[in-house]
């Protein structure tokens, strides 16, 4: 129920020096309010020593009162210490007064429900969580900025000028002072409004968060050393690494940030032409897969004398480069050893500089994308015959309705139930 008190921790799970969890409410328990001892203060920033049962935390307790928050109820912002288990305390804590754990994009969505924000803000704010580069963020701008906004209202405005023109010789053609419009007039503008929507909606691609994250798959033959560069590059043991051929048999990933832009690199199984079991071959078959559908194919190799034939569309790294001597610059190709960390700075260079993709287009969300191509369609399609006036009143409508969906101004509780469970815990 979005009257309940809810919770939720703003920061990301795992150790940190401090911890952030969101509470908000209409009306936030007594019990709490007095353990943060501000049932008197107003906006600010307070320390406080918090008792959690067998132990305490020194938190700073951050101060909303309504209306002047984000959700635009009662909001404070408990900042403790990053450790797993002050944050379980925490939240037991807060449970046993009654404040429950908040769903996907609660916040937001308490913030549109309330007046703080309408639906286009609201997902301007989650398009910028979700955004991987700089170029990214400059992408979605107009979006985030408000800028987008201006012009799709400025596009209402001239609708509904046309609307109540055509409206006019609907239900008042037969008075005096109502002036009368030609057909081929109403034409005209309808003709002008397409193509002011077609010129909004041609300067913008939909965002499509899961398509952002970039997959690089490590390929080659077996004991080239992948599963090693694989651990590498992740810092860490994450893949087996043994001598045996064929060790690898499943496609192994792990999430890599590379200048702040996440990535998901996959380790795969050596391919070769001799399977010496089914579980192999299926294996093999799985690395050809994944590596023909990668953002990035990283071709590993150990032996110079196999750099003949390249595929120029992959990333091409020779490893074990410690246990070679003489070998001076290879021609397109990265050097490194996954044992000494030899080339792995370069490696990471030309992974990121691959993977990262010019925007060409300003970004909006897909939600929005998809209500301005359906603005363009019934514009675009003109209205003939005797029902020409009633007809054409109709698609301006039909039209002003999609740009108002835009900002939430209509009730529909499954929509905005699949917008913000598309956001983040604690947004």
């Amino acid at each position: 129920k979005m009257s309940d008190p809810v919770y939720a921790l703003a920061t990301p799970l795992g150790r940190s020096a401090v911890a952030i969890i969101r509470v908000s409410g209409s009306f936030l328990p007594e019990e709490l309010v007095g353990a943060l001892a501000i049932k008197n203060e107003s906006r600010g920033v307070f320390i406080r020593r918090l008792s959690l049962g067998s132990f305490s935390d020194s938190c700073l307790v951050l101060n909303f009162p309504s209306p002047g928050s984000y959700t635009g109820e009662h909001l404070i912002e408990i900042h403790t210490h990053g450790s797993p288990a002050i944050i379980a305390e925490l939240f037991s804590f807060l449970e046993t007064m009654g404040v429950r754990e908040a769903a996907r994009g609660e916040f937001s969505k308490r913030a549109f429900l309330n007046g703080k924000v309408d639906l286009s803000a609201a997902e301007s704010v989650m398009a910028g969580v979700f955004a991987e580069s700089s170029a990214e963020l400059a992408a979605l701008e107009e979006f985030r900025s408000g800028a987008l906004g201006g012009k799709v209202k400025k596009l209402s405005k001239k609708i509904e000028s046309l609307l109540v023109e055509v409206e006019s010789q609907l239900d008042f053609s037969d008075e005096e002072d109502v002036a009368l419009i030609s057909v081929s007039d109403v034409s005209s503008k309808l003709s002008l409004l397409a193509k002011s929507a077609q010129s909004l909606i041609k300067n913008y691609a939909p965002l499509r968060k899961d398509s952002l994250k970039k997959r690089v798959v490590l390929s080659g033959e077996p004991n080239v050393g992948k599963s090693s560069l694989f651990n590498a590059l992740l810092e860490e043991k994450v893949a087996i690494v043994s001598e045996t051929p064929g060790t690898t048999r499943d496609v192994v990933r792990k999430s890599l940030f590379l200048s702040g832009i996440e990535v998901t690199v996959e380790d795969t199984a050596g391919i070769r032409e001799i399977k010496y079991s089914q579980v192999e071959a299926e294996g093999i078959e799985m690395a050809k897969e994944a590596a023909s559908s990668a953002d990035l194919c990283v071709e590993v190799y150990e032996d110079p004398q196999k750099l003949t034939k390249l595929n120029s569309s992959s990333l091409v790294v020779l490893n074990k480069v410690d246990l070679l001597s003489g070998l001076g610059d290879v021609c397109n190709v990265v050097a490194v050893s996954a044992k000494t960390g030899e080339g792995l700075g370069k490696l990471r260079h030309e992974i990121l500089k691959r993977v990262q993709t010019p925007v060409k287009q300003s970004l909006v969300s897909e939600r929005i994308y998809i209500k301005l191509g359906s603005v363009c369609a019934l514009l675009e399609c003109g209205a003939i015959g005797s029902d020409f006036f009633e007809s054409t009143a109709q698609k301006l409508r039909d039209s002003l309705e999609e740009l108002e969906s835009i900002y939430g101004v209509f009730d529909n509780e499954v929509v905005l139930d699949q917008i913000f469970n598309n956001f983040c815990i604690g947004k």
